[in-house]
């Protein structure tokens, strides 16, 4: 069964002091995820604006009882009235996330530099080739278990001193260094430190990364695209910088190491995303509407037959507000 969210996320700045680090200020950021209500849109960012108006340029002490990330994750939310999940990043590297199920996570985000190749690609496959990434690692545990302290100071730096600067063919488990297969190994050599390990993803780029919970393994490809969009009904049009998240979820090929090939991924999307860049959006053939809701079910009618492992699209009109469709009800992934 599918099920539909409204996206929302907004900004603001404030101080705090926390015991052992003092008085320092951050720039939060703010995403809240409801269910899609037709015309509940705009309520969900104007009740996340609201929320956070009063802490904007102030010193949250004055205010909360409870400033840690997770207390002023829980405060916005109950301030917003309404069931959701929350996303509140106090750092580029580290947050929590609200579960609307009542589960509080939190994250931290690190990376490594290292080389690898694939070796069980076809003949010419880029990824056959010796390269390197910055890989990008996301770490969350179940707050209830852990603190960040766990993670950064205990759990992370022994796997880091492996990883970094490695050739990750060499190690032990990681001789189809896939990013799947890396989530995985991750996870495992994480799970005896970390009680309560959610989830371990993976980043290769800024568009493409992989994650796995123990038991299910699902990747994403990230694309922008540039569309006009009806403005009024006197014909004229505005237009949004578009940013969709193709959502997969699957078994790993035991040869290949991969649910699916992220070059696979783009070229499969490649005759949609043709259709929807520089072009106007309610002319697409058989849409419902030009609204973001629309634009997503018009991409997974027309993705399903060719990428049967989609699980989920997340559409951002703007980075304040989108969409996000689930084709499966186990989803747990972060939101933007």
């Amino acid at each position: 069964m599918n099920s539909a969210h409204h996206l929302a996320a907004t900004r603001f700045e404030a101080a705090r002091s926390l015991p052992g680090i003092g008085d320092h200020g951050h720039s939060f950021r703010v995403c809240a995820r409801a269910g899609a209500i037709p015309g509940a849109e705009q309520q969900l960012q104007q009740a996340l604006q609201q929320a956070v108006a009063p802490l904007n340029y102030s010193q949250l002490n004055r205010q909360l009882a409870d400033v840690s990330d997770l207390g002023l994750a829980r405060h916005l939310r109950d301030a917003c009235e309404q069931p959701l999940s929350l996303h509140l990043g106090s750092a580029p590297d580290r947050g929590v996330l609200l579960g609307e199920d009542g589960v509080e996570y939190l994250y931290l985000d690190t990376r490594f530099e290292a080389a690898h190749k694939l070796p069980h690609v076809p003949p010419g496959h880029k990824c056959g080739r010796l390269h390197g990434h910055g890989f990008g690692v996301r770490i969350v545990v179940d707050a209830a278990h852990n603190s960040l302290n766990d993670i950064l100071l205990k759990a992370w730096p022994p796997l880091f001193a492996r990883l970094n600067q490695r050739y990750l063919n060499d190690i032990p488990g990681l001789e189809n260094p896939t990013s799947e297969v890396m989530a995985a190994w991750l996870y495992h050599a994480l799970a005896d430190t970390l009680q309560g390990l959610a989830w371990v993803e993976v980043r290769e780029t800024h568009t493409a990364g992989s994650q796995f919970d123990g038991q299910h393994y699902r990747i994403w490809k990230e694309q922008h695209f540039e569309s006009a969009v009806p403005f009024d009904g006197a014909g004229n049009y505005s237009g949004h910088s578009y940013l969709i998240r193709l959502m997969l979820q699957g078994s790993v090929d035991r040869v290949m190491g991969w649910v699916l090939d992220f070059g696979d991924v783009k070229d499969r999307f490649k005759p949609v995303y043709r259709q929807l860049d520089h072009n106007p959006l309610d002319t697409l053939p058989g849409i419902r509407a030009a609204d973001a809701a629309s634009v997503a079910e018009w991409v997974h009618g027309e993705l399903k037959p060719l990428v049967p492992e989609l699980a989920r699209i997340d559409l951002q009109e703007t980075p304040e507000r989108g969409v996000s469709l689930s084709f499966r009800p186990d989803m747990q992934w972060p939101f933007l």
